[in-house]
């Protein structure tokens, strides 16, 4: 499976559908239910129906899946396509209960791949206003749906540093497109004259902490080996490159803090997906390496055999 995924054929990703539909099949044998109403941040409480609950987030994986794939390709991480990313997105989404019960979790990960999509494609000789505020209006909203994301402004505005030089003028915009949508979000809960209040609690779930530190010590290791796997690349790589790299490692970073802050606060672990959501980019890259290649390789089916026996077990 590796190896069709890591060439340049197009028709593997009419595989995800029916990989996305058997891990939705084993979740819905093994029972494990945990109903269907979801927070979404400012915007309140929101219920699905189980079958469109299950639909909506398959939709949503595969979506994503294709995007990042997309935005993978689009922007020359390699000399030719490769569709791996999707296939490692997928596998590794099937951790989270997002991949089975819809919430706000798949939507934040649209939002941050349409926001690396406007990142990837400013140059410093040419007008990207445009795409400043875009990207900060997808953060913006991406923030409403998680609002812990407030607390990580610096990052994105250091990630927008990457790409372009200082400029006030950018960074006002920047900011103007991330308030719109809390201007708006604030303008719904007025108008229908509803409350939201964020509650943070410090009480851990021993049960969930087992699993906190057992996906801690996954990324942990994906990191390393995509370090060492990096390391050749960058060396023969343009300046382009090494800049989204370099962003990706940040959002990694991010996507760690803000997976470790919802554990307390919602005593989940859907946010650490968004750290994985950047690292599936860069995991590609060991694939490929000599050294680290079979150990990736090894590492990923016992992750894919262990996903589907976990409803068993």
């Amino acid at each position: 499976m590796i190896r069709l995924f890591l060439g340049n054929r197009i028709g593997v990703l009419f595989l995800l559908p029916f990989l996305v539909g058997i891990f939705q099949y084993f979740h819905w044998l093994s029972g494990q239910e945990n109903g269907v109403s979801h927070d979404f941040g400012l915007w309140g409480i929101l219920s699905f129906p189980l079958a469109i609950s299950y639909v909506l987030s398959g939709i949503f994986v595969f979506g994503n899946a294709i995007f990042l794939n997309y935005l993978y390709n689009s922007h020359q991480f390699l000399e030719k396509n490769s569709y791996l990313t999707s296939l490692l997105y997928v596998v590794a989404m099937s951790f989270y209960t997002a991949f089975y019960h819809f919430d706000y979790t798949l939507c934040v990960h649209f939002l941050f791949t349409a926001m690396l999509m406007q990142f990837f494609t400013m140059k410093q000789q040419i007008d990207v206003r445009r795409n400043v505020f875009n990207a900060f209006l997808f953060i913006g909203l991406a923030s409403t749906l998680q609002p812990l994301l407030l607390l990580f402004f610096p990052f994105f505005v250091f990630a927008l540093l990457i790409f372009r030089s200082f400029s006030l003028r950018e960074i006002l915009l920047a900011f103007f497109g991330y308030s719109l949508p809390f201007i708006y979000c604030l303008t719904y809960l007025w108008w229908f004259n509803l409350e939201r209040l964020i509650e943070f609690d410090t009480m851990i779930v021993f049960s969930q902490l087992a699993d906190f530190l057992w996906t801690l010590l996954a990324y942990g290791l994906m990191i390393i080996v995509s370090y060492f796997s990096l390391r050749m690349k960058l060396q023969k790589s343009s300046v382009r490159l090494k800049k989204q790299i370099q962003s990706l490692w940040l959002f990694v970073l991010m996507g760690l803090f803000v997976g470790v802050m919802s554990l307390l606060w919602k005593h989940g672990l859907n946010d650490l997906s968004i750290a994985m959501l950047f690292l599936t980019s860069l995991l590609t890259y060991s694939f490929l390496h000599k050294t680290y290649g079979l150990l990736s390789t090894g590492v990923f089916y016992i992750c894919m055999l262990y996903s589907m026996l976990k409803f068993f077990i």
